[in-house]
């Protein structure tokens, strides 16, 4: 029985300590996960990195890549630049991406792409940057981004108005939420009344049955 246990406690240590080194973060610099072209793909760390330091830049590529790298990604100090490539498809994958807290530039620089599919996932919560431009996307053929990643940006941005700056015309607005609660307030009311009235309907001029005597 002693030996079950010790068993038993020997299995949930290592299993707790294999949890917490999974759940530990690997911190990279920005340098380490940035390409100035396709001979640079090589010299990406392999390092699952959670945070990064630093800007990260990806320029001058051309066709689709294995760039898992960015898989991993929570949180990014800096700016993500992605400018001048070609028919790079979804290789620049940041699913995973929570926070940006850029320092001068824009939050994210996506510009001169041909063929490029940025995919940002909802998990985007908060984005910062010191700069009077939130997000920069320009010269992007098709449009990087869809509208819903669009609305994304939008709502992740620490500032009220975020600005874009882009030659892509999309429709993304803050919802008016008063304009909705409003209207279903009154359609609630005028609902309640109709059936109100209907149930009067339902009574008035019912005939009261008079007991017949035997």
């Amino acid at each position: 029985m002693r030996l079950k246990v010790q068993t038993s406690l020997a299995i949930i240590s290592v299993f707790a300590i294999f949890t917490r080194i999974s759940a530990a973060e690997t911190i990279c610099n920005g340098t380490e996960l940035s390409v100035y072209d396709d001979l640079d793909i090589g010299g990406l760390t392999e390092k699952p990195c959670t945070k990064v330091f630093g800007d990260i830049v990806i320029a001058n590529l051309n066709g689709g890549k294995r760039m898992s790298n960015y898989w991993t990604i929570e949180e990014l100090y800096g700016s993500l630049f992605i400018v001048n490539t070609t028919n790079l498809g979804d290789s620049v994958n940041l699913q995973n991406l929570q926070t940006i807290h850029a320092a001068e530039s824009p939050a994210l620089v996506i510009r001169n792409n041909r063929g490029l599919r940025l995919a940002i996932g909802a998990r985007l919560g908060h984005v910062s940057t010191g700069s009077n431009i939130t997000y920069w996307l320009t010269d992007n053929w098709p449009a990087a981004m869809t509208e819903s990643e669009h609305y994304t940006l939008f709502m992740a941005s620490d500032k009220n108005r975020p600005v874009f700056y882009t030659d892509n015309h999309f429709t993304t607005r803050q919802c008016d939420g008063w304009y909705y609660k409003l209207w279903t307030f009154v359609f609630g009311t005028l609902c309640v009344m109709v059936s109100c009235a209907l149930i009067g309907l339902s009574f008035y001029g019912r005939r009261e049955k008079t007991k017949k005597g035997i």
